[in-house]
């Protein structure tokens, strides 16, 4: 009986200690500017990307570890088919990403509603992934970045907006 017991206490707490891939909220960009205006205070990465991108897929973990590091968030909008969000959620979850995650509400297609708010010059033309913007502390637009970005691009940009006003 003790056996039992404690091979059922094992298979539960090996049950529980496996976290669930994250929920997808659907992003859109109100959805998205909703989430960051969560987050004053703190530095955060916002990162559009998709699993169908190689650059993207790169990038993540340096990302990733990156933002952890600095203590800043990630917020990540992932330019899939809400199809393949069960896809998107577990390269999340493979790559440590728990929270702040979203998929894109037209899939693949990227919304020019993201740019009109985002890169307002833009003229809204074609959109490169991986795509970064990175915020300071009071929300101000500080950084962009298009393609897959090292480490140290990553800590320079997150150093950046943490000085910034």
């Amino acid at each position: 009986m003790k056996t039992l017991l404690t091979a059922s206490l094992v298979a539960l707490l090996a049950v529980t200690a496996h976290a669930a891939p994250p929920a997808l909220g659907v992003g859109t960009p109100a959805s998205v500017k909703a989430e960051l205006a969560k987050h004053k205070g703190k530095v955060v990465v916002l990162n559009f990307w998709a699993t169908w991108c190689g650059p993207c897929k790169a990038e993540f973990p340096d990302m990733v570890a990156t933002t952890k590091k600095k203590g800043a968030d990630l917020i990540t909008i992932a330019i899939d088919d809400r199809s393949d969000a069960a896809k998107a959620a577990k390269f999340l979850e493979s790559n440590g990403v728990a929270k702040f995650a979203f998929i894109n509400k037209d899939g693949s297609e990227f919304d020019p509603g993201y740019l009109k708010w985002l890169a307002p010059t833009s003229d809204g033309g074609s959109v490169a992934i991986p795509l970064t913007f990175v915020f300071s502390k009071t929300g101000k637009l500080v950084q962009q970045a298009i393609g897959a970005q090292s480490e140290a691009d990553f800590s320079k940009m997150i150093d950046k907006a943490a000085k910034a006003k």
